[in-house]
């Protein structure tokens, strides 16, 4: 063919007219392969998705003749070629498979990485492919394969993927989970046996993964969790809890409220917060048990809830013998906005906690009510009141102006007076101005 005519050709080839681009393509699916593919494979890096899915159909129909060609652009140093070549690999089908790897040259990291990329866009027929390059030496070939593998939705995939859980790196970990977030669906039923079964690193993952469920029979098995596996397990299982729209779900966690370990009752709280049931006879109940944990949790949760109907359990609640519940009821009333609450605030501003009549203050300002603020005023002790404080010289701190030392320093604040006439004395001076005695 004349120079002329070939340019043509591929100009035509690489055209976004349609018409143009079809006539070229019957008219090169006429020559030799050895003599179409390199143009053809050329055009693979155009960003037109119509021109990439016509010339895919031209190098197709010449079928095996153009796995050598498709191979080597695998190796090419544009990154658009090398994933058109790889698009186009995956179309021709499982048949080609041994001759496809027979080709490859071996130690070709950049041609394992995208046969990876071919293979999972192959289907199932991949399946036993993709899993023996799950321990592929080369970590970035491995982790590609394994992420891959989330376009596979096979069972069998599925089965491959839950034993990466137990790897001991965390990025081989972490694409396994990814890709089974995307076709764990497909095998439930070995998801849910692999959570009785594995070890508790794996366990993590496949918590992370029921979780997504939101299915009320798998309570119990994430009640066990909670009672017997390490702390990492415990907090997944309880906010898998949290996703189970269930009163026996909500009774578990609100149970959890009274649980020795702060991390865990803190979990189980913002649990319940993110269930968004609001007022409940469990939390109810809670405040009136006898674990002080429970009745403070319970009554953040009941002042976060901002229901009225709360509002006389909560006033209850500030009679509590603890003083961390009391301070967490005077924070709930604040919370929810009742203006009925100012007078049984006003009242705890006589409580023996100055943590509790600091809440009191707080939640009583929130409430914003003109009428209470200069009682809330007085109600601040004399010497932290603002028109009361001077800075300390030494420190800079502020302290109550009549203090005679600063208790953060130490240092004396006023100037000390003679101790034998009681004249005054300025800092510096070595003796009484008015009777001679020398500064102690």
């Amino acid at each position: 063919m004349a120079g002329t005519d070939l340019n043509r050709l591929q100009k035509d080839l690489g055209s976004d007219k349609s018409e143009l681009r079809k006539g070229a393509l019957a008219e090169i699916k006429n020559w030799k392969a050895a003599d179409a593919l390199p143009i053809l494979v050329d055009l693979l890096d155009r960003k037109n998705d119509d021109i990439l899915i016509d010339v895919s159909k031209a190098m197709l129909s010449f079928k095996d003749e153009a796995l050598p060609y498709l191979v080597k652009a695998l190796t090419a140093s544009s990154w658009a070629v090398r994933r058109g070549a790889s698009v186009v690999l995956a179309k021709l089908g499982p048949s080609t498979f041994n001759k496809l790897l027979n080709m490859i040259p071996e130690n070709e990291e950049d041609v394992d990485y995208w046969m990876v990329q071919t293979l999972g866009n192959m289907g199932r027929e991949a399946t036993q492919y993709l899993a023996k390059i799950f321990k592929h030496s080369n970590m970035k070939v491995r982790l590609a394969a394994i992420r891959a593998a989330q376009n596979i939705e096979d069972p069998t995939m599925v089965e491959h993927l839950l034993k990466l859980l137990e790897e001991q790196s965390w990025p081989v970990r972490k694409a396994a989970f990814d890709s089974l977030e995307e076709i764990y669906t497909c095998n439930l039923d070995a998801v849910v046996d692999a959570l009785e079964h594995s070890s508790e690193e794996a366990r993590f993952w496949i918590i992370k993964l029921l979780a997504q469920e939101e299915n009320a029979e798998f309570i119990g098995k994430f009640e066990r969790i909670v009672e017997t596996s390490p702390m990492e397990s415990k907090i997944e299982a309880i906010k898998a809890l949290a996703m189970i729209e269930n009163s026996e779900a909500h009774r578990l966690l609100v149970s959890y409220l009274a649980n020795k370990s702060w991390i865990i009752r803190k979990t189980a709280a913002d649990a319940i917060w993110e269930q968004g049931i609001g007022v409940s006879e469990e939390l109810i109940s809670a405040i009136r048990g006898t674990n002080v944990d429970a009745r403070y949790w319970s009554v953040k949760l009941l002042g976060q809830s901002r229901e009225p109907r709360i509002f006389e359990e909560l006033v209850k609640c500030l009679q509590d013998p603890q003083t961390s519940v009391r301070v967490a009821t005077c924070q709930a009333l604040g919370s929810l906005g009742d203006k009925r609450a100012l007078a049984p605030l006003m009242t705890m501003l006589n409580d023996e906690s100055e943590d509790v009549r600091t809440a009191a203050i707080l939640s009583l300002s929130q409430l914003g009510d003109r009428d209470f603020e200069p009682v809330v005023k007085n109600a601040i002790p004399a010497h932290i009141r603002q028109e009361n404080m001077i800075a300390c010289g030494n420190c800079g701190k502020m302290v109550g102006r009549n203090f005679a030392f600063c208790p953060f320093c130490l240092a004396a604040l006023k100037n000390p007076t003679c101790r034998v006439c009681g004249r005054q004395m300025q800092s510096g001076w070595k003796g009484c101005p008015n009777c001679g005695t020398p500064a102690s």
